[in-house]
């Protein structure tokens, strides 16, 4: 059996992608469809939201320096 284990981004790494809303506004977003759902609690998946800022910015972002 193979693990997969994927990358996952906290409130402090999408704060420092440039993502200022808070995790309630996101939970609106999110029921919206306007933003990548959680996988946890407060955790969003990394590649997601990488895909989200590129197709929203045009420009691929850099990965943050969090040490969660």
């Amino acid at each position: 059996m193979k693990i997969i284990v994927k990358r996952g981004y906290c409130p402090k790494c999408l704060l420092e992608l440039g993502i200022q809303n808070t995790p309630e506004h996101l939970k609106t977003l999110e029921d919206a469809n306007k933003f990548p759902r959680r996988v946890g609690p407060l955790t969003w998946e990394a590649d997601q939201i990488d895909r989200w800022l590129e197709i929203l910015t045009g420009i691929k972002p850099s990965q943050p320096d969090c040490d969660c």
